[in-house]
């Protein structure tokens, strides 16, 4: 049994490291994935070596890597492509006057919704905000599916008033 000193694991990190590099990129494809599992091979035996009865270092750092490979092969983000990332596109904003108009749109319609019943109010929220069946909010409320129709028919003809006459 071996106790992982710093000075040993600094010895095993510069002889092994790039063959353990070369033996996790076989696994992966990929180098510079091969490079982080390799580092992450060296963290576990550092942080879980002294748990274990370990004889042969070595090997069992080749190990963590080959498991952290297979690991990472199962992963679904390993099979996930990345798409570089263009360094002139610009961050969309829009402007002042559509962000004024935007602002404007919002606030009636939070004025219409609050002008709204309780009653249709809750069920307008439950079905379009939380995108509930009529069954799931009738159950919620404890009130029938034909109420949560009605309510959700007024809710929609207050709101078409509403933004037909703004003004009373």
């Amino acid at each position: 049994m071996y106790l992982f000193d710093s000075f040993f694991l600094i010895d095993l990190y510069e002889k092994h490291r790039s063959s353990l590099i070369s033996s996790i990129a076989r696994l992966t494809g990929c180098r510079e994935t091969a490079a982080d599992l390799a580092q992450e091979a060296y963290i576990r035996l550092l942080v879980h070596g002294h748990e274990a009865d370990i004889s042969h270092p070595e090997a069992y750092l080749f190990r963590i890597g080959r498991n952290l490979a297979i690991d990472y092969q199962r992963s679904p983000f390993s099979k996930t492509e990345l798409l570089p990332l263009d360094e002139e596109l610009l961050c969309p904003s829009l402007p002042p006057d559509e962000l004024a108009c935007l602002r404007q749109q919002c606030e009636i319609l939070l004025d219409v919704i609050f002008s709204m019943t309780a009653p249709c109010r809750d069920v307008f929220l439950l079905r379009k905000l939380d995108e509930l069946s009529y069954n799931e909010i009738a159950a919620r409320l404890a009130i029938s599916e034909k109420t949560v129709q009605r309510r959700l028919v007024q809710s929609m003809l207050h709101i078409n008033r509403y933004i037909s006459y703004p003004f009373p």
